[in-house]
């Protein structure tokens, strides 16, 4: 299976299958592990919230903030990447994100602390987008950004499924405490530092020197639009559906676990397919699609649980939670949308990073408000709020301009 995603029979020449594959295969190994260690992060975390801290749902939700707030500072993180070896930003995320782990296992024994240590892995986790979606355009080429993005969603399921069954191994079947998955999870981030290291040298490295910090230009403010409403759709969805399972339904972390591990799976097959019809359908037609589907999702998770039965509601919101996982994955349409309107390469970083940063600003906004709602109005009133959130990604997609079929995905 992992030749078969490496597959590169779409290029020319056998000499270009050899240049583009090698660097491709270290990417993704890097995104396997980090996919890994974040599952094992966001599967334990509102468990340990919960049951070892004693969190409430109006706190969940304004913990979000800080975990957020390295997003909103992302324009800035970038600015700082942007002029560093590639190879030795990509290194730098893991040294850092053992930091992390090993915080949570040996120095964590309040709320504090826990957010303290949650803030430096979540610096390392949002530092490494950029880093991953600019490496992997680099790789594709012309015409195949889709069909690149879409290997690394599905390595990043790979990660997932091993962050799962690691979580259940050793919560579930092993009973282990949470310091052991905390080491583990630092260990499982080692190998990266060094396969993160020989990477090639960017085409880009060239011009890192010289390379603007901070890029904000007109042309792309649909891009900037669409940053803001994708941190809206994913903070409510990240934050709320786990804690509505947790809470109201009273799963645990190996539940959670084996949920991401699920969608995680279906991804490993589907987010290729994402990509091939990005290429092939534009940018446009599948993000509007995508708007639709999660308004159906916003509506399902708002009534389901005012409907059903107990046993019932917990299966289809289950579902549900594997189709959210799987839908994330169609967010590699707005790097692609902005790799076809970019006017130099070495804005690429940055101006991701200004684009994590808008959407963050609304991330650390939403749960607030949507812990409010949780606690005033009730679950249903956050989700309603998601659906509004689908509306207005669909109109604001529809304003980009159309491509025909045949040049969809040619990007520049």
């Amino acid at each position: 299976m992992f030749c078969y995603w490496l597959r590169c029979d779409y290029l020319p020449d056998s000499r270009k299958e050899i240049s583009v594959k090698t660097p491709l295969v270290k990417l993704l190994v890097t995104v396997l592990l980090l996919g890994a260690v974040s599952t094992i992060f966001m599967s334990v975390m509102p468990d340990y919230l919960r049951n070892e801290l004693g969190v409430n749902g109006e706190v969940r939700g304004a913990l979000e903030v800080p975990r957020e707030f390295p997003g909103f500072l992302l324009v800035f993180i970038a600015g700082f990447l942007v002029r560093i070896q590639r190879s030795k930003a990509i290194a730098m995320v893991f040294v850092v994100g053992i930091a992390a782990f090993l915080g949570f296992a040996f120095l964590t024994d309040s709320l504090l602390k826990f957010v303290l240590f949650m803030v430096v892995w979540s610096s390392a986790m949002h530092a490494f987008i950029p880093l991953r979606d600019t490496t992997a355009i680099e790789i594709a080429g012309q015409g195949r950004r889709g069909w690149v993005l879409g290997r690394v969603g599905a390595y990043r399921s790979i990660g997932l499924i091993t962050g799962t069954a690691i979580v259940w191994i050793l919560m579930s079947q092993l009973k282990t405490d949470f310091k052991v998955t905390w080491v583990v999870g630092a260990v499982l981030l080692i190998p990266g530092i060094f396969i993160s290291l020989s990477l090639p040298h960017s085409t880009g490295d060239r011009e890192r020197i010289t390379a603007k910090r901070f890029v904000f230009r007109k042309k792309y403010r649909l891009f900037y639009a669409l940053s803001m409403l994708f941190g809206a759709r994913k903070q409510i969805f990240l934050t709320f559906a786990p804690w509505l399972l947790v809470s109201v339904y009273n799963q645990r972390a190996p539940q959670l676990a084996l949920a991401m591990g699920a969608s995680a799976l279906i991804g490993i097959f589907l987010k290729p397919v994402f990509g091939k019809l990005i290429d092939r359908l534009g940018e446009r037609t599948v993000l509007m699609a995508d708007a639709v589907l999660i308004l159906l999702l916003s509506t399902a998770y708002a009534v389901v649980p005012q409907l059903a039965g107990p046993g019932t509601a917990l299966a289809l919101l289950y579902c549900f939670f594997v189709l959210d996982e799987l839908l994330f994955s169609l967010s590699m349409a707005r790097t692609t949308y902005l790799s076809s309107i970019i006017e130099n390469k070495a804005e690429m970083v940055p101006t991701i990073g200004l684009g994590g940063t808008i959407d963050h600003i609304v991330s650390m906004t939403v749960p607030v408000i949507g812990g409010i709602l949780w606690m005033k109005v009730g679950p249903w009133a956050v989700f309603a709020m998601a659906g509004l959130v689908a509306v207005i990604t669909f109109f604001t997609v529809s304003t980009m301009r159309k491509q025909p079929l045949h040049t969809a995905g040619k990007h520049i």
